[in-house]
């Protein structure tokens, strides 16, 4: 009897020298909500951004058997829903989902906080494929054509749209890329912006598939191209600007950021639930359903591109004239 105890202490010393117990420990995940999670969204109810959002709070909800919201906090170009989770407490429990707009928005708007210090980067959670949207009766089909009718016509003869400075950055960028130049018309909101698009009140505007591809279908609306490199199952018959010929039109992003001073392991950890989430056949389907590609991107990465689009728009801007508001 005493050999088999002394045989049992003697293993049992061996798991703990050789860290097996404590590997079993680390098991446990650095982040598990302890009460309701907040995904702010900073624009209105039935966008893209929205969208996404309230695709990925479903997920997360049954993921940590804890409530996840979208709080949608509108204004100021998305710099107010930014805002509350700059100032909010880092422990996970409140992020934004943001786009490309955030970096823009650093060098045009006056913000209560600094966009390159005040978030700490998740993760990508999709790509939402950019479009030219067009009244239907615009005579011209694709950016080719309309590079042709600018050119017939004249500069800034047509018009195009912009909700806020990164829809217009964008736009300007493309049209930048086709050498046309036409006027700006500043809009205070998406939705009308698209509904002037429609109607024919504004020639042209950018904007995510997610957000227009109803009015699309619906004939309301036509795509005279999309970003990125790749045809999309949403708009088979929509080529990309880089088949017309004008190449490096990137696609923008949908971002998850939580508050500047989070614990690392709690983002890594918030980042590889996400990542399982995206991964699913099912959740990826509803991405692409909606005009938009899967994300993914490790924290590392995130940041990387971040930083990247900060530094790349404030290029833009001074390159375009932009000024700040």
């Amino acid at each position: 009897m005493n050999k088999r105890l002394a045989w049992a202490a003697a293993l049992t010393a061996m798991f703990f020298s050789v860290g097996i117990v404590p590997a079993v420990a680390d098991q446990k995940p650095a982040f598990r909500p302890s009460k309701q999670v907040t995904i702010i969204v900073p624009y209105s109810p039935g966008g893209g951004t929205d969208t996404v959002g309230r695709l990925l709070a479903r997920a997360l909800d049954e993921k940590w058997g804890q409530t996840v919201i979208v709080d949608n906090r509108t204004g100021g170009s998305g710099s107010i829903g930014a805002g509350i989770v700059a100032r909010a407490e880092p422990d996970g429990h409140t992020m934004v989902l943001a786009v490309t707009g955030i970096a823009i928005n650093a060098h045009l708007l006056k913000l209560p906080y600094d966009t390159l210090t005040a978030f700490a980067p998740v993760t990508a959670v999709a790509y939402p494929v950019s479009t030219l949207l067009a009244t239907p009766g615009l005579p011209a089909n694709d950016l080719k054509g309309l590079k042709q009718l600018v050119e017939k016509e004249g500069p800034e003869k047509r018009a195009f749209a912009s909700p806020d400075p990164g829809s217009r950055l964008a736009a300007e960028l493309i049209f930048e890329k086709a050498g046309i130049k036409l006027l700006n018309v500043p809009y205070k909101g998406a939705a009308s912006f698209v509904t002037d698009i429609a109607g024919g009140r504004v020639d042209v505007g950018i904007a995510s598939v997610t957000s227009g591809l109803s009015l699309i279908k619906a004939g309301k609306l036509k795509s005279l191209g999309i970003a990125g490199t790749k045809r999309i199952s949403a708009l088979p018959d929509t080529p990309t600007f880089a088949e017309q010929g004008f190449s490096g039109i990137e696609n923008n992003w949908y971002g998850l950021f939580a508050p500047a001073g989070t614990p690392a392991p709690v983002i890594e950890a918030i980042y590889k639930d996400i990542a399982e989430v995206i991964a699913r056949p099912d959740f990826k389907a509803k991405l692409v359903d909606h005009g938009a590609l899967p994300g993914g991107d490790t924290p590392a990465v995130f940041s990387a591109r971040f930083q990247r689009d900060i530094k790349e728009a404030g290029e833009a801007i001074a390159r375009l004239g932009m000024k700040a508001e």
